[in-house]
């Protein structure tokens, strides 16, 4: 356990990588991740969405759109008929 806060306390301190040419701090990517504080991912498999999952998406983001704009134009909704 003594470990873990150790590397801990080392990865809170930020690397130095520089600055900009407007004197910013450079950032170092993951840099203050703790070793073995984090699983690696299985791989950039599951980061991509196949076609026919992006399509379901949009069309259930389409459906809801459409959905909210006919709430909002219908007067005979229960959502208007309790705001009067």
């Amino acid at each position: 356990a003594d470990e873990g806060w150790s590397r801990a306390s080392r990865a809170a301190e930020p690397a130095a990588a520089g600055t900009t040419r407007s004197g910013l701090p450079k950032r170092v990517p993951q840099a203050q991740l703790v070793p073995g504080g984090i699983e690696p991912k299985g791989g950039r498999d599951r980061s991509r969405r196949t076609p026919d999952e992006v399509r379901g998406l949009l069309s259930a983001y389409h459906r809801g759109v459409q959905r909210g704009r006919t709430a909002g134009t219908d007067l005979n909704s229960t959502s208007t008929k309790e705001s009067r």
